[in-house]
């Protein structure tokens, strides 16, 4: 509604701007008519004078020159307000204009003089604005010239037509023809209307996507932060830990590196090698919880024998354990009963001590260190491992930000399929390797069929359900190398490495059967969904970058102009 108002508000601008100079200017035509009126009359017509005639054309000028006063005022007032009363004054200045010109002695070829400011209208305000005016000088033109035509005869002085039927065709083709011009600028008033309204629709999508992306950047910002600050306790942490000079100087050490890494896998592996080193255990073990009820599973481990391991895997969630993995509590036990503790079974453990890795009050998982002799470990070990464990939960705390941070960056957060943004950086790399490399780079895009009639039909919430579950069957059936993207709404795109053209058609050609078949429900309605699909490949279809996707992409169109569900391939280059 906004871009309608906005264009309406500039047509009438350059309604008023092109009113402002037929205003300034219209009098002085009048008086021009009325003097060569007077010159043909008197010196080529050598007609008798006729006194109506001079004062009706005198009247008439003062009246255009008064309206003009009064229009020149209007334009000086708020726009809101003057629209009615020079649309008033319009009509008026039409009449006084008709009404003038039927009075000369060459009306007949002055009739365009009280047609050419409508013609304005109809380039500023469109044909529909015009059709009022143009009748009414129609209408007037007719009884005007007639009613001068009737009143020259009757006095006996001719006029340059001397046959009123003549006049009236004359009047009606001029009209006619210029009806039809008007209908054509209207026409192009419409197009140019149309062309406003759809840039300024584009500039209000561009301005969506410039809040998304300022409202990602906050995101991740924020997320930033959250990193300073849990770095900032780990420093605050590494002050505290001044007891001890080699007690503070392995931690150090230990919190200088856990802070570079956050692949979470290499982190654990660097920590227990560290407590294996500082603590001079037998064994170590690291666990974390997952799922809803918090289940710990083992991800690191110093135990090498497979089948000490999975006996490990299997009981790390016994009942003895539960004060840490429940309560945050540390447990220390030098000497173990294989019965209390079943993990250790068949592995000679006498000593041992869980430390629960806590971040926020939330248990994130175990540090389980092991011995084989007896009253190995003492209140100072278990302090220790305490503090190792705290710096371990920050880190694990901080790579599990980094990688939330870096998902913000990078995936959708709906469909968990990689965003815009981040495709077109790697659709960039991947395309310079494939010219560079030499190798067959496809591209794939696709959308659902009529996926407007879903969200109508279903609400927008089943329509989310159906992005999500389309996105995860597409995500398993792709290799490791491919990458699938959201590309905006409905509209998804693949791009496929060293995959020939025939290669990336038979995967679509899969993808499009796959998803046809699926059951998509959220226990109250069940429906399916199907595809359109459109394949290009580098450089069988296309030589550049941008050619590659508007190949696909003219191949999406022709799939949907056939019939949609449908897979279509971009046409070969020469």
């Amino acid at each position: 509604m906004e871009t309608i108002d906005y264009d309406s508000h500039r047509s009438y601008s350059d309604y008023v701007k092109y009113e402002r100079n037929i205003t300034k200017f219209g009098w002085l035509i009048f008086l021009c008519l009325i003097f060569e009126d007077v010159f043909v009359r008197s010196y080529i017509a050598k007609q008798p004078f006729v006194i109506e005639i001079v004062v009706i054309q005198g009247v008439l000028l003062f009246f255009s020159i008064t309206i003009s006063i009064i229009k020149g005022l209007e334009f000086k007032k708020n726009e809101d307000n003057k629209r009615r009363s020079i649309d008033l004054m319009k009509f008026i200045e039409v009449v006084i204009t008709v009404c003038l010109i039927s009075t000369l002695y060459h009306s007949v070829f002055f009739y365009f003089v009280a047609l050419l400011p409508i013609t304005f209208i109809s380039l500023t305000r469109g044909f529909e604005k015009t059709i009022p005016f143009i009748v009414l000088s129609w209408m007037l033109q007719f009884i005007s010239q007639y009613s001068v035509f009737l009143k020259l005869t009757n006095a006996g002085i001719p006029c340059i037509m001397d046959n009123g039927l003549l006049f009236a065709v004359v009047i009606t083709i001029q009209y006619v023809i210029f009806t039809v011009f008007c209908y054509i600028w209207g026409g192009v008033y419409n197009e140019y209307s149309r062309s406003e309204e759809e840039n300024n629709i584009l500039i209000d999508r561009l301005g969506d996507k410039y809040v998304q992306l300022e409202q990602a950047k906050k995101e991740i910002q924020n997320q930033y932060d959250k990193i300073i600050e849990s770095n900032n306790r780990l420093e605050e942490a590494n002050k505290k830990l001044t007891a001890s000079l080699a007690e503070f100087y392995t931690l150090q050490q230990i919190s200088q590196a856990i802070t570079s890494i956050f692949d979470m896998n290499e982190l654990l592996k660097f920590v227990n090698d560290v407590i294996i080193g500082v603590m001079g255990v037998y064994h170590s073990t690291i666990a974390l919880c997952y799922g809803p009820q918090n289940k710990l599973k083992v991800q690191v481990s110093s135990i090498f024998d497979k089948k000490d391991l999975a006996i490990v895997s299997d009981y790390i969630n016994c009942d003895t354990l539960k004060p840490s993995t429940e309560e945050g509590h540390s447990m220390i036990d030098n000497n173990v009963n294989a019965d209390d503790y079943p993990f250790t079974k068949g592995r000679n453990i006498k000593s041992m001590i869980c430390v629960p890795l806590l971040a926020k009050g939330k248990t994130l998982g175990i540090v389980l260190i092991e011995h084989s002799i007896q009253n190995a470990f003492d209140d100072e070990n278990m302090r220790l491992l305490e503090v190792i464990s705290q710096q371990v939960s920050i880190a694990i705390e901080n790579a599990r930000l980094y990688q939330q941070m870096h998902d913000l960056a990078t995936l959708d957060g709906l469909t968990g399929a990689y965003n815009r943004l981040y495709f077109n950086d790697k659709f960039q790399e991947e395309f310079k390797n494939a010219q560079s490399k030499g190798h067959d780079l496809s591209f794939i895009i696709f959308d659902i069929d009529h996926f407007k009639k879903f969200n109508d039909t279903y609400g927008h919430l089943f329509g989310d359900l159906v992005l999500k579950t389309l996105s995860a069957f597409i995500m398993k059936t792709l290799r490791k190398e491919d990458i699938f993207a959201r590309y905006g709404g409905e509209e998804f795109v693949i791009l496929m490495p060293y995959t020939s053209l025939e290669q990336a058609r038979e995967k679509a050609e899969d993808l499009r059967i796959g998803v046809s078949q699926l059951n998509i429900t959220d226990r109250v309605v069940s429906a399916s969904v199907t595809i359109s699909v459109g394949v290009s490949t580098y450089p069988e279809t296309a030589s550049r970058f941008q050619e590659l996707i508007s190949t696909a992409d003219d191949a999406l169109y022709e799939a949907k102009n056939a019939g949609r569900n449908l897979v279509r391939v971009a046409k070969k280059r020469r």
